[in-house]
C-alpha cells in the first residue's frame, strides 16, 4: 500500500492517478474525504499531517509514502515522521522545494529544510524532491488575464526553469516504486528557461490575445504577503529571494529526463491544457 498526503493537490492527485494505472494499492490522506473526489478504488482515510492522532490508521499496511505539506511544515514533518517510525514504513518521499539550495536567507528554504531534516530522522528511506516554480503558479494570472488582458507578477522576471505537476508527480511515482533513489536530493525544473514576460508571451499566444506585463514593485509585493501570512520579516526575505537572480531554478536540469526516460512537459503545453482558466466568462456559455 502506497500512502499519499496532500491527495487533492495538484502533484498528489497526479501521482494517485499515475500509481493506479501501473497497478498500485493506493490510501490517501484528506481533511474532507466527502470532498476528495478520488477515483473509487483509493482507500481514503480522514486525517491530516497537523493531526498525529489521525495517522495512526493512515499508515497501517505503508510500505512507502509520498508526503505533501500545507502548513506548518516542521510541525506536519515531523508528525509525519514519528507515524513512518511507528508504522516501520520503509520509504518515505518528500516534496520539497529548490528554496533550500538558495543563497539568500528566507522563510521559505527555512520551513523546508525543517521537513527535510525532520523526515531525515524518520527512520525511512528518504527521497527528497525539490521543484521550483510550477507552471500552475501562472493561474495566479488568471484574474487578471480574463478581466484585463494583463500579467501582474509578483515575482521579478529573472529567467528560471519551471516545472510541471505532471513531471512532480512522476517523479514521485520512480522514487515511490523503484529502488536507487534512497538518501537522494532531486532539483525538479522544466526543459526550458524562460522569463515571466516570455511565460506571459506563451500564454498570449496560446489564448489569441496580446497580454500586457508589467512586475509589481518589491515594496508591493511584501505588503500583498504580509497580508496573507502576518509575518512582515518573512516576507521581506521570501520577495528578495523570488526576485533574486540568483535562484537555484535559473536553468533546466536533467532530472525528469533521467528517472522518468522522457523529456518535461514545456509550459506551452500547460497553458494549452489550462487555457479555459483565462478565458473571459462572457465567452465560456456562448452559442456553438
Amino acid at each position: 500500500m502506497i500512502l499519499i498526503t496532500g491527495a487533492t493537490g495538484k502533484v498528489g492527485r497526479e501521482a494517485i492517478r499515475q500509481l493506479l494505472g501501473l497497478g498500485h494499492d493506493v490510501r490517501a490522506l484528506s481533511r474532507r474525504p466527502q470532498d476528495a473526489e478520488l477515483p473509487p478504488e483509493v482507500d481514503v482515510v480522514a486525517g491530516s499531517p497537523a493531526d498525529p492522532t489521525s495517522l495512526g490508521e493512515a499508515f497501517t499496511g505503508v510500505s512507502a509514502v509520498l508526503v505533501v505539506l500545507a502548513g506548518d511544515m516542521a510541525v506536519e514533518a515531523a508528525n509525519i515522521a514519528e507515524a513512518v517510525r511507528r508504522a516501520g514504513t520503509g520509504r518515505i518521499v518528500l516534496l520539497s522545494s529548490a528554496s533550500v539550495r538558495h543563497p539568500l536567507p528566507h522563510g521559505i528554504a527555512d520551513e523546508h529544510r525543517a521537513a527535510e531534516e525532520a523526515v531525515r530522522r524518520s527512520g525511512g528511506a528518504w527521497t527528497f524532491l525539490r521543484p521550483g516554480p510550477f507552471h500552475a503558479n501562472t493561474s495566479w494570472w488568471s484574474r487578471t488575464v480574463r478581466e484585463q488582458g494583463s500579467v501582474r507578477c509578483w515575482i521579478g522576471n529573472n529567467p528560471g526553469a519551471p516545472v510541471d505537476e505532471y513531471d512532480i508527480a512522476s517523479v514521485a511515482v520512480v522514487a515511490l516504486t523503484q529502488d536507487g533513489h534512497e538518501g537522494r536530493s532531486y532539483l525538479l525544473t522544466g526543459p526550458e528557461t524562460l522569463t515571466s514576460r516570455e511565460q506571459a508571451r506563451v500564454l498570449g499566444d496560446v489564448l489569441g490575445r496580446e497580454l500586457t506585463f508589467s512586475v509589481a514593485p518589491a515594496e508591493e509585493v511584501v505588503e500583498e504577503f504580509t497580508a496573507i501570512t502576518g509575518d512582515r520579516p518573512a516576507a521581506v526575505t521570501n520577495v528578495a529571494a523570488l526576485h533574486s537572480p540568483q535562484v537555484p531554478w535559473a536553468k533546466p536540469t536533467t532530472a525528469v529526463r533521467d528517472l522518468t526516460g522522457r523529456e518535461p512537459r514545456p509550459y506551452r503545453r500547460w497553458a494549452v491544457e489550462n487555457a479555459a482558466l483565462f478565458t473571459p466568462e462572457r465567452s465560456k456559455g456562448s452559442a456553438v
